[in-house]
Formats: structure tokens, sequence, C-alpha cells
């Protein structure tokens, strides 16, 4: 519009002046711009108001969204888009809408707009986009942590971008990374970073910094609890590893046992597990710790928690330890996990490692199988159930079997060392002699026991007549040779 009235002006203009009446022309410019200033006023009165009215629906389109009225907040948001070009808000504000009516897809089709996932754009579409792809079943984790670096690229004092890549790292247990990002927010009005921030400067080793951390979220958390409605329990199970943090175990399980109404939920089992389980490894690094006593706390973490795999595993290699007989072990461990569920899967797959150890293959697959009935998918027992069939099995359909277990847990763990050992000893027991040997070279780095490794590469190696490769294993095992190397290999 201003352009067309420019454009008339200036035509005016030469009109006038080449009619030779200068004078009319002089006279004559006041007055256009006049009109001209006019005209200016009026589009930029349009364009403020404008402005006003897409202010107006996005406060419009925030209000519904928080609501909960997710059709009418995406109304509001396309109305926006009519209003402006590429309005990055109204794209946001419209993909929140989508994704609280159940349509992630669209959201996230929506959101690569302004933030595609090979580049920087918009950064609260970035964050957006991560935490649509880690509720997903199937998460792209490279997805997601691309999002999230883009998010930072884009704007890197971005709080809700900072605190998503801090819990991102939490997550993956990387927490000296969770720490720099912890680092960079202000956590003093936040309850659940400041917990974050003391359980990451546990696990970094920085412990006095962790107990005061935790001592500032307990304040913050046991105010929050006098308002707490539906968030409640988050709040009372903060407080509890608020205590455990500070080193207050004893405290934090009276915490939970005397806040709980009728029987404990799994959740509240998990967590009283957990303090049982931090107690007992705090109470184990003590120059004068008594062995005894974090035996004890192990089994009323398992008497509360029979379900937690991580106490019971605990539970077993304290055991070991112990100096009594092995039938005496043994009868005290029956005791322990002979209740039922997920305890009785690891009484048979210790009762499975006993066996092992001493020299009965069959006894401890049994053992293995029924531990692996009661508990499947669980990746100790399918580990080692899948060793003992190729240690015992000739049939090549069970060998299949234990190729195709070990194949999974490889799936989930490309680079783990026992379970690429394992799949190089079934595909041996195949005759599939390449594929042993790729294993085991690729598990060597890392394996536990290298005599082992070596020894039985030099085997392969000379079964595919490479006499030289099999010379230096057998070499290197001499190396690496310690008493009793193969009685442990299937214990993982």
């Amino acid at each position: 519009m201003i352009t067309d009235f420019i454009d008339h002006l200036r035509h005016r203009m030469s009109y006038m002046l080449d009619r030779r009446k200068p004078l009319h022309g002089m006279l004559g410019i006041p007055a256009f711009f006049a009109l001209f200033l006019l005209a200016f006023m009026a589009v930029n009165s349009r364009q403020d108001g404008s402005s006003d009215h897409v202010n107006k629906l996005e406060r419009e389109a925030q209000s519904e969204l928080d609501k909960g009225h997710f059709v009418e907040a995406r109304i509001a948001a396309m109305r926006m888009m009519q209003e402006g070009v590429q309005n990055s808000k109204a794209v946001l504000l419209e993909a929140k809408a989508l994704r609280g009516m159940g349509r992630e897809n669209d959201a996230l089709r929506l959101l690569s707009r302004i933030a595609p996932v090979d580049r920087p754009g918009y950064a609260p579409a970035h964050v957006i986009q991560a935490a649509i792809l880690l509720a997903q079943k199937d998460c792209d984790m490279n997805a997601v942590q691309k999002h999230i670096s883009n998010a930072l690229h884009s704007d890197p004092s971005d709080v809700n971008a900072l605190e998503l890549a801090a819990r991102f790292s939490a997550g993956r247990r990387d927490w000296n990374m969770a720490l720099k990002y912890l680092r960079k927010l202000d956590t003093d009005k936040r309850a659940d970073l400041m917990l974050m921030k003391a359980t990451a400067l546990q696990f970094t080793g920085q412990e006095d910094e962790a107990i005061k951390f935790a001592g500032k979220a307990e304040s913050a958390l046991r105010a929050m609890k006098k308002t707490a409605t539906e968030n409640g329990s988050e709040v009372r199970f903060s407080i509890a590893v608020s205590l455990s943090l500070q080193r207050k175990f004893d405290e934090a399980v009276q915490w939970m046992l005397g806040s709980m109404q009728g029987t404990p939920t799994p959740a509240e089992r998990q967590l009283i597990g957990g303090i049982y389980l931090s107690w007992s490894r705090f109470l184990k690094s003590q120059p004068t710790a008594d062995r005894m006593k974090v035996l004890q706390l192990l089994e009323q973490g398992i008497q509360v928690s029979p379900e937690s795999q991580d106490l019971i595993m605990a539970f077993l290699g304290d055991c070991e330890e112990l100096t009594s007989t092995p039938t005496d072990r043994q009868r005290y461990v029956e005791r322990i996990l002979g209740n039922g569920g997920t305890a009785t899967s690891f009484l048979h797959y210790y009762m499975g490692v006993q066996d092992w150890k001493q020299g009965n293959r069959e006894a401890a697959r049994s053992h293995f199988e029924l531990a692996s009935s009661l508990n499947p998918g669980f990746k100790v027992i399918g580990n080692n159930l899948a060793m003992a069939i190729a240690s015992v099995s000739t049939d090549h359909g069970e060998l299949e079997k234990a190729l195709a277990l070990i194949n999974e847990l490889i799936e989930q763990e490309p680079e783990n060392p026992f379970f690429l050992d394992t799949r190089g000893h079934v595909h041996a027991k195949m005759g599939e002699f390449k594929e042993a040997v790729r294993d085991f070279e690729r598990s060597l780095p890392n394996a536990r026991d290298k005599n082992s490794s070596h020894t039985k590469l030099a085997d392969l190696y000379d079964r595919l007549g490479m006499a030289d490769l099999a010379s230096e294993h057998r070499t290197a095992a001499l190396a690496h040779m310690s008493p009793g190397g193969n009685a442990t290999q299937v214990v993982r």
C-alpha cells in the first residue's frame, strides 16, 4: 500500500513539473506529504492493532492450554498464524495443543518446520520435540540428543533446554554432564532440581556439597508438603531421598513407613528397598565395616522389597564374601530368597552358579532355566542360561535357542563383553568359528578373564588354520594366567 502511494506521488509531481506548472507542483507538495503522513499513520496503526490482536490470541491460546481445552487452544493458535507469517509462537502453541489431544506425531511434524532435527532452529520447539520423543515407547535417543543440542546451540540460556539436558544426562547416569547443566540453572526455588543436583554431586564424589544441597532440598520439600495435593506422594518420596542423601538412612526409612497408608504400594516398596541398598553400600565403604550388619540391612530391604533385583544381586555378592562353608551359605540364601516370586528366581540363579563352579553343568542349566522362567528378561540370568546350553548341548535346535537368547541381549548392549563372550561360545559350539572369533576379539579388551579369552581364541585360530595368530594368543594366555580362571566363567 505504501509503495503504491509513493509511486503515485512521484508520478503526480513529475506530471505537474513536466506541464510547466512548478508553482502548482510546489504548492501541491505539502498536501501530498500530508496525505503520505496520514497514510503511513493509518498503516502503522493497523500494524499495531494487528500486533495487539496477535498478543491477545496468544494469551487466549495459552489460557485454553492451561485449562486443558486443547481444541480451543489449537483454534486460537491457528488464528494467530493467520495474522502473521511464520509465527513461531503460534506453531509452538498449536503443537502443544496437538500433543494434549494425543496427536504427538502431528505435533512433531509441525514443530519440524521451525526446528528440524538436522540443524538449530527455534529453541523451545526443539525442547518440546525432545520431550515428546522421550515419552515414546521406542524412543529415538539419538534424535532426542540432537534436539537438545540444537536447542542449546540456538539459545544457550534457555532454562527449559538446560533442565531437559540435565534430566536427560541424569537418566543416562552421566552425572558430570548433568551437573554441568544444573550449575547454569537457578535451583534455589526448585526443590526437585536441588535434589537432582545433590544426587549428581554425590555420584561425582562431592559428598559434602551433596549433603548440603540435600538438606536445602529437604527444607524446601517439607514446606511444599504442607500444601501438596496431587503431587503429595512425589514430595513425600523426594523427602525420603533427600534424607538418604544426607546419610540419614534410618530416618528416611521411618519417614516412609510412618507416612504410608495401608499396604505399601510397589513404588513405596521400591523406594524403601533403594534406601536399604544405599545404606548397605555406605556402611560397606566404611573402614570398620561390619559385614554381617551389611547383610542384615540387605535382608531387611529384601523383606520390604522382594522384587528388587539390585538388592538381591548385592545380597548374593556379599554372601560370597562370607567365611562360612558353602553349605551354610546356601542354607542362608535359601532362607532369605525362598519365599517365592522374583526372590526365588534368584535363589535358582545362585544355586546354578554354585553348581557351575563345582562342574555340575547339567544341574546348573536346570537352575538357570527355572530362574529364567520365574524372571524372564533379566539379563544376567538369560546370559548364564545361554552359556549353560552352549556348554552341555549338541542339539542344533537348542543351540539356535541359545543364540537367539544372547542375540537379544547383545541388541540391548552391543559392547557388553560378557554377552559377546557367551555368543562366541555359542558360535564355537555350532561350528561357526569365524563368527566366534569376531565375538571373542570384540570382547577381549574388556574381558574379565583374559586368560580364558586368549586360550579360546588360540583354539579357534588353530581350527581356522591360522597358526601364527593361534601362537600369539597362546603366549598372551600364559601372560594373563591366574589360578581358577575358568571356574567363574559363567558368573556374571
